[in-house]
Formats: structure tokens, sequence, C-alpha cells
């Protein structure tokens, strides 16, 4: 199931890297894969959380993926986007997220515009984290929720990107 709010902050996301971009030369621009836009949902959900004593930004779920935690339904919509840039699905006022959600958003990806993906995921799979807790490599198919309030004790009192 997607929800809007989910669709609303992965377009933001997209939206302000393109922004960002377009200040940039070549070779520092953000490169927007699916799993680099996964990562991004996955820590601004966190960072709401410890703003938010624990209250999740989505409804939708996090599986425990190989390459870390993702949201089946936007890795269905963003699959294609894979050559580092992306489009949003709806450009615009993001209607469904509020301040604070955008403020967060924003904060998490100034923290990460100077990381590349391959960064993202590792921090993703803390050996002590939650998506390493529930992720089982010996299964083809990966469909293990990871725990909203795993993510939240976890990461509370930490500084996810220092």
């Amino acid at each position: 199931m997607l929800t809007a709010m989910c669709m609303e902050a992965a377009n933001r996301i997209i939206e302000k890297t393109n922004e960002h971009n377009e200040n940039q030369d070549f070779l520092n621009r953000i490169f927007m894969t699916c799993k680099r836009l996964q990562k991004l949902l996955y820590f601004s959900d966190v960072e709401y959380m410890k703003r938010q004593s624990g209250k999740s930004m989505f409804r939708d779920e996090f599986q425990a993926w190989e390459s870390g935690p993702v949201i089946p339904s936007i890795y269905h919509q963003f699959m294609h986007f894979q050559a580092g840039e992306m489009e949003p699905m709806r450009k615009g006022k993001h209607e469904e997220l509020t301040k604070d959600m955008e403020d967060v958003i924003d904060y998490v990806l100034t923290r990460t515009y100077d990381m590349d993906t391959s960064e993202l995921i590792k921090l993703s799979h803390d050996e002590d984290g939650p998506w390493a807790k529930v992720y089982n490599k010996h299964v083809s198919e990966h469909t293990e929720i990871i725990s909203k309030q795993e993510m939240y004790d976890f990461y509370r009192s930490r500084d996810i990107f220092a």
C-alpha cells in the first residue's frame, strides 16, 4: 500500500535534490537512484520519529531488503530511474506534508549531500540496528518488516550522520 504521505515525501526529496543539482558542476551532482531515495526516506522517517517521540511520518512499512530498508511501493514507482536522475511523480506543493515533515526531509538532505549512496546503505546496515535484526540473507523473498519501534529505539539518541 502506498500512502500519499510517502509519495509526497519521495517527491520532495527528488525535487530538492534536483534543485541542489542545478547549482552544481557535473562532478558535484547528487546521482539519485532508487536505492538512494529509499535510504533518504528511511533516515527522514527516523529523524522525524526522533523529533516526534516515536511517531512515524509514514503508515508505509520498510522491509529489510539486501540493499537496506525499502518501501516496496516506492521502489515499484521509481525503479525505472537508475541512471542517476529522477523526476518527481508530481511537482509543486506537497499538501500531505506538514512543515515539520518538510523541515526533517530538508535537514536529512542537507546532512547527506556529501555522502554517496554506498555510505547511506552502510549506515542503514549497522550490525546492531533495526535492519540487521530482521534481515535474513538466506531467503530469496525479503518481506521482513522493520519495526518502527525498533527504528525509534535504536536511533533516538544517536546522531545518524556524525
